[in-house]
């Protein structure tokens, strides 16, 4: 069974075993025999028989179809799922039989097929064919969901299939728990609480442990404790096991940031993991423990972080951390704290290929802005030269150019104690040389402001991308914009997303402001969360919201914020205006497949394989599609959008970018970054002369577990003059930026972000 892919392996058995009932029709016997001999060489595993019984039975012949489906597991088991499926496609566009489908399994490896080759039209028909002909199955139900909500208007698919549920159903729990699970990723959890129904579940073991987790999910996203506690008792009853049910417990309340009245999270997590380990599934002691170091790190302890690290590395991937990441942190946490004095190591290079004129450039030293232009040091002619930087800073990037001025080589170091660092450079094929594409339509008279947040969005890593010439983009806003350091204080989305859109709110004025604050940092890096100290919100003083502002008058103003659980950033997918008036913004889908074009153009996409990580990706060129729609639409006058996945896949594969090597710039995440830069220039060409795009970040990235201060801003457009404000400006005063280009009046705090705003705009 060489080649036969895991997704494949589950159905070759047990759609075997379900092919007798599909021969009863063959009205020949001797076809009736062939067919059910060779579906019977299936169930043996006998592949070699199966194919011979199957290779000359003629295509026109009653039985065909039945042996085609027992010849197609037999293709798949022996390494040859191409020439399967191109058996499915011949019989799938039998104009004789426009409704056939082969069964369940089989249907289900055709629409992952199709789907897999950015075919996402031709999946979403095979899926619905398939569930008129199988109403029942689940899979099939989830697959219809997933793939249709691709092409097509994913409000109305999930309301069409919520209907289409028959409540008596075997499967009818599994098809709710898949609709509550999208209204999750949506931000929804009022929905999904709503479509999962009161319960008590029905169905297999199986989908009724997915409705209670589902339910609990919902329910501590919707910031209800009580009700989460309730739920786990619940399971507890109806037969779930207590060790397990702890740990799923434990996890639920780390993701959505929810507090126990009785224990920290990390009593909770250490206690589940021990708890856990050897009962549990594994994949969910795995989870477990990767939460329990996220949360020392976030803790400042990092060396029980690394204990626990080191228990449990050699029995699971935990994907996203690796050892000296976590050392990376705990130097810095000990130089924050004075625990250890700062020092250099030398790191010296080895160009062997050096000519006169060529250079070597290399990231800022540590308290150099990092804006800075990289340091360029001429390469003597023996190729050799030595810099020294701090131990336990941020990575130094650096980058070797010819004497053409073409980019050669590029990689990353990580300084340590010890001695010297030595990095051989070897020169590869020139990078060739992007230009930017950015261009405007002609003014109408009427300003627009469009606002990219780029969840995560680095400014050392768009320097280094910048520096090896592939961001075009955001190196043409640069040096035609106004630009900034932002400082985000504490750097949390949930923090940073508040601050902008109430800046009003007196955090730090008073104990109550300070506490709540607090609240909003434990938000921490989930993006589904809960304030635990949000009920003290009454006492704090009135705010405007910033939709709320710009919306009160002429102006249209759209959120796409994704504000859920603990990111309090205003009505998520709502438009706001003219004169206060409030109305839902139709979103088509919050998720798309990658075009072939795409997969093409940026072929270091497709490293995000597991479904953890291509459900962020999909939802990010979603979300860039949905503000290109709106921008062309032309009816909304303020645009806020988050690009929320970003977020998630930083942290996912930044420790893949921290290694000391030469990486030439092949990476997951720097192809990430190129892709959101052309994404960037699709929206910037469809906005006029007279509009303004501001590209920022709500925080940097220090190490895969800890954002940074550091966040990114750059505006362009009608009246923004080229230039940077001085220093880092808090974060806090982008609101009065926006509203004074909006032409709002405000008395909201101005931190210097772009001191022009308040009198050149109007």
């Amino acid at each position: 069974m060489t080649g036969v892919s895991t997704r494949v392996l589950g159905l070759l058995i047990a759609l075997a075993i379900a092919m007798g009932a599909g021969v009863i029709s063959i009205h020949r016997a001797g076809e009736a025999d062939v067919v059910l001999g060779a579906c019977g060489a299936v169930e043996a595993g006998d592949w070699s028989n199966v194919l011979d019984l199957t290779d000359d039975l003629s295509r026109g012949s009653s039985g065909w179809k039945a042996a085609a489906e027992c010849r197609c597991i037999a293709l798949i088991a022996t390494g040859q799922p191409e020439q399967c499926e191109a058996l499915m496609e011949e019989l799938l566009a039998d104009p004789n039989e426009p409704d056939w489908v082969p069964r369940p399994m089989l249907s289900v490896h055709m629409i992952q097929t199709r789907r897999s080759r950015g075919q996402a039209e031709r999946a979403a028909a095979l899926a619905k064919r398939s569930t008129r002909q199988y109403p029942d199955d689940g899979d099939l139900f989830y697959l219809e969901l997933t793939t249709r909500v691709v092409v097509e208007n994913e409000e109305q698919v999930l309301l069409e299939l919520a209907a289409r549920i028959d409540p008596e159903s075997p499967h009818a729990t599994r098809m709710r728990v898949s609709l509550a699970t999208r209204y999750l990723i949506r931000g929804q959890p009022d929905r999904a609480l709503a479509i999962l129904g009161p319960g008590p579940p029905v169905g297999s073991r199986d989908e009724i442990e997915r409705w209670y987790d589902t339910m609990g999910m919902s329910l501590a996203s919707s910031g209800d404790l009580a009700g989460v506690q309730d739920t786990y008792a619940a399971w507890h009853a109806a037969g779930g096991n207590g060790i397990e049910l702890q740990a799923r417990y434990a996890l639920t309340l780390s993701i959505s940031n929810l507090a126990d009245p009785d224990r920290t999270a990390i009593e909770l997590l250490t206690q589940a993991a021990n708890d856990a380990d050897g009962v549990a599934p594994d994949a969910l002691v795995e989870a477990v423990v990767t939460r329990l170091i996220l949360t020392l790190v976030q803790s400042g302890e990092q060396s029980e972080a690394l204990v626990v690290y080191d228990r449990y590395r050699g029995r699971f991937e935990l994907p996203g951390l690796v050892r000296e990441e976590l050392e990376r942190s705990q130097v810095q946490e000990q130089l924050a704290s004075g625990q250890i004095a700062r020092r250099k190591t030398a790191v010296r290079f080895s160009i062997s290929d050096a000519t006169p004129g060529s250079v070597l450039l290399v990231s800022p030293e540590h308290g150099v802005p990092v804006d800075s232009d990289y340091e360029r040091i001429a390469v003597p002619k023996d190729g050799s030269i030595e810099i020294h930087r701090d131990v336990g800073g941020a990575p130094l990037h650096w980058i070797y150019r010819n004497s053409q001025q073409h980019v050669m080589a590029s990689g990353t170091a990580i300084p340590k104690i010890g001695p010297p660092m030595n990095i051989s450079v070897e020169s590869r094929d020139p990078l060739p040389v992007l230009h930017s594409e950015l261009t405007r339509q002609p003014g109408d008279g009427h300003r627009r402001v469009v606002v990219l947040i780029i969840d995560c969005g680095d400014w050392r890593l768009i320097q280094y991308l910048r520096t090896r010439g592939e961001l075009p983009t955001l190196d043409g806003l640069l040096q035609a914009g106004f630009s900034t350091v932002l400082d985000s204080d504490p750097p949390m989305t949930a923090a940073a997303l508040e601050a902008l859109v109430r800046p009003e709110r007196a955090t730090a004025d008073s104990f109550v402001g300070v506490v709540h604050q607090l609240g909003v940092e434990l938000a921490g890096l989930a993006s589904i969360g809960e304030n635990p100290f949000d009920a003290l919100s009454w006492v704090l003083p009135e705010q405007t919201d910033l939709f709320d502002a710009i919306g009160a008058g002429e102006h249209v103003a759209a959120n796409l914020l994704f504000s859920h659980g603990g990111i309090d950033a205003g009505r998520h997918s709502v438009l706001t205006g003219p004169n206060g008036m409030r109305r839902r913004l139709a979103i088509e889908t919050s998720t798309r497949d990658l075009r072939p074009d795409e997969r093409e153009r940026w072929p270091a996409l497709d490293a995000a394989h597991a479904e953890r990580d291509a459900i962020h990706l999909r939802s990010i060129a979603a979300e860039f599609d949905n503000a290109e729609k709106i921008v062309r639409a032309g009816d909304v006058d303020f645009l806020a959008l988050r690009i929320e996945g970003f977020d998630i896949l930083t942290h996912a594969f930044f420790a893949h970018t921290t290694k000391t090597r030469q990486d030439d710039g092949d990476e997951f995440l720097y192809e990430l970054y190129r892709y959101v830069d052309a994404r960037v220039a699709d929206t910037h060409n469809l906005l006029d002369e007279d509009d303004v795009l501001i590209v920022m970040s709500d925080h940097g990235i220090r190490t895969s577990m800890e954002h940074s201060r550091h966040a990114f801003f750059v505006a362009t457009g009608a009246g923004v003059p080229k230039g940077r404000a001085p220093g880092s400006p808090a974060l806090r005063g982008v609101s009065a930026v926006l509203a004074d280009l909006m032409g709002v009046d405000t008395n909201w705090p101005r931190t210097g972000v772009a001191p022009w705003t308040s009198s050149a705009t109007r």
